[in-house]
């Protein structure tokens, strides 16, 4: 439960500080439904990179086109929408298509469904409702999983890839892992180090026994930099780095 907490904090902390039991009282429900182009939903798919076996949830499913593509593409989906009639009509078209069993509709609040075992989210709301979701993106999500946003983006968190699809804007995050902190490296050969690592979304920088790090990248879990023409390249955990020939436990 710590570690959790702590992911919890950290991610809160670089989302601004926004307390998830206050974004709960907003409701999906102030975001209008405009249906998403059939050729917008299948290039959020392929900004994803939805594999089959992975879990989609569409935040603000509408009439379900989002995890009803989803699923013939070999993935499991599920569909989050407060509207009952959409939540219907949604079901109704599953089963029309032969879907039923493989996708499944819910009629819920957006900011309190679980999105753990996600690996790719989709939303087409709006900016406001995309900045109240983003602590909840970023702390409930693992890392590597991926966020698509049709038409709008989310604020200083940066996304890693824009593209326009049918002359509709369509961006990418992936989640990061908190490599933010400080760290106990040992290397193979038993020297150790201490690396400090500062963490802003999936940017990163920081130094190692005080001297700057270079090149250093977080994609997902992945970490990777070098120091002193040396490369290093790990697997942040909770409380662990993994890296081929050296190893990093938090300092708390």
């Amino acid at each position: 439960m710590r570690l959790v907490c702590h992911r919890r904090a950290f991610l809160l902390a670089a989302a601004g500080g926004a307390a998830l039991p206050a974004l709960a009282r907003a409701r999906d429900a102030d975001v209008p439904y405009v249906p998403t182009p059939p050729e917008v939903v299948e290039g959020m798919l392929d900004m994803a990179g939805l594999k089959p076996g992975e879990r989609l949830i569409d935040l603000g499913s509408g009439d379900g086109r989002i995890p009803m593509a989803a699923v013939r593409r070999g993935a499991s989906a599920l569909g989050v929408e407060i509207d009952s009639d959409l939540v219907a009509r949604a079901r109704a078209k599953a089963r029309f298509q032969g879907l039923e069993g493989r996708v499944h509709f819910v009629r819920d609040d957006l900011f309190t469904v679980s999105l753990r075992d996600a690996d790719v989210v989709t939303l087409y709301l709006l900016p406001n409702i995309n900045e109240r979701l983003k602590p909840k993106l970023l702390s409930e999500m693992k890392p590597g999983a991926r966020v698509v946003s049709h038409a709008f983006d989310m604020g200083d968190w940066p996304p890693e890839q824009h593209r326009e699809v049918s002359e509709k804007h369509v961006y990418l995050w992936t989640i990061p892992a908190i490599a933010g902190g400080a760290w106990r490296l040992t290397r193979s050969d038993g020297s150790t180090a201490t690396l400090a690592i500062e963490q802003r979304y999936s940017r990163v920088s920081g130094t190692l026994d005080g001297r700057a790090i270079r090149d250093a990248q977080l994609a997902g879990a992945a970490l990777s930099f070098t120091s002193d023409g040396v490369p290093y390249r790990g697997i942040v955990g909770d409380r662990t780095i993994v890296g081929d020939a050296w190893r990093a436990e938090r300092i708390d």
